[in-house]
């Protein structure tokens, strides 16, 4: 893909593949306005046919990158309802490539188990443990007791890097080309949810390339113990060394990125009301917003996106002023015909154990 709106701020553009068709579209959302606040929603659950949502957005820079080249598989993490792990799946299993992961359980929620469905019928290959602090018994399992033939490359959980973030930075770019069209009016307040950071952070720094004055909320789907505003800036620390990597104009590199989003005036905050119990279990709130949303024609759910749309509802609800945007990061893609009959049997014997159970 060549068309960088990224071009217009650095000297050498990453290499970025065409997964995604872009832009997405921004729609009115009236059923969710307050009394001072008209809502409006950046519809990247419409990003790809293949499997939509924020995470293609990513992968097309990261895919791209001399890291994540040549055909070996690619190793990554998350829970067994990850998104991040089932798009990296899907779009490498394109390429004729194997896709690793080391997951942990979370709810079964009807979701999550098509979810797993369609991992597993893409050719995922799974080392599971029961709760994320077992995590270093996956790697163990995956690099010593049962090794693949071909060890995959590593990539972050929620292709959260420097260059996955270059993402997001695009998408602010694109939003702001949609403003400037008449598209949306500048939004007052940005709500996104927040997990492993690089969406966020991406777009923060976007906003602040494109002069786009807002505050960012940003709503955890994580305790404050495992996403913290120091994590955060680390995140966008990540980023901008990528932006100056890829030449980004002296004078905007002279001045560092906190300079870059004063002088924007965009502002941001992290909300970890909506967190409930822990990472993945769903809250009264969340489904209740999965359910208002699926009433008109949008889907999301309780992991992230539901307990987003719940924040802003309880803020809209509360007086925010202004227009509102949700960025909608799910994919929205029914993942029922993705699975294939028998795909039980392709899952680690614990995690068919957990399944039945």
């Amino acid at each position: 893909r060549s068309d960088h709106h990224l071009a217009a701020f650095v000297a050498r553009p990453p290499p970025r593949l065409a997964l995604a068709e872009l832009p997405t579209p921004v729609t009115r959302a009236p059923w969710l306005d307050g009394p001072k606040a008209e809502v409006w929603i950046k519809r990247d659950d419409q990003t790809s046919r293949v499997y939509a949502g924020g995470k293609v957005r990513k992968l097309e820079w990261l895919l791209a990158s001399r890291t994540y080249g040549g055909d070996g598989p690619i190793v990554s993490i998350g829970g067994i309802g990850s998104h991040h792990l089932l798009a990296l799946t899907l779009f490498l299993r394109q390429q004729g490539r194997e896709s690793h992961a080391l997951c942990f359980d979370q709810t079964l929620t009807p979701h999550v188990r098509d979810t797993v469905a369609a991992m597993a019928s893409a050719g995922l290959r799974m080392w599971s443990v029961r709760s994320r602090i077992g995590m270093p018994w996956a790697w163990l399992g995956y690099h010593l007791w049962a090794r693949p033939q071909r060890r995959g490359v590593w990539m972050p959980a929620g292709g959260s890097s420097g260059v996955g973030g270059l993402g997001f930075v695009e998408a602010a770019l694109e939003l702001g080309r949609q403003i400037d069209a008449g598209k949306l009016p500048r939004p007052a307040a940005i709500y996104i949810t927040g997990g492993s950071a690089a969406s966020s952070a991406g777009l923060a720094l976007g906003l602040g390339l494109a002069g786009i004055s807002t505050h960012l909320r940003i709503v955890s789907a994580l305790e404050p113990v495992y996403f913290a505003p120091w994590s955060w800036r680390r995140m966008v620390g990540l980023i901008w060394a990528e932006l100056l990597r890829a030449g980004l104009h002296p004078e905007l590199a002279a001045r560092g990125w906190p300079d870059l989003l004063n002088r924007a005036q965009v502002t941001w905050s992290i909300d970890h009301s909506q967190v409930g119990p822990g990472y993945a279990v769903p809250t009264a709130a969340g489904e209740r917003s999965v359910a208002l949303a699926h009433e008109h024609g949008l889907a999301l759910e309780t992991t992230y996106t539901g307990k987003c749309s719940a924040a802003l509802q309880a803020e809209v609800a509360a007086g925010r002023e202004g227009p509102v945007l949700l960025w909608n990061t799910h994919a929205g893609t029914d993942l029922k015909p993705l699975a294939a009959p028998g795909w039980e049997s392709r899952l680690p014997a614990r995690l068919q154990r957990v399944l039945a159970g």
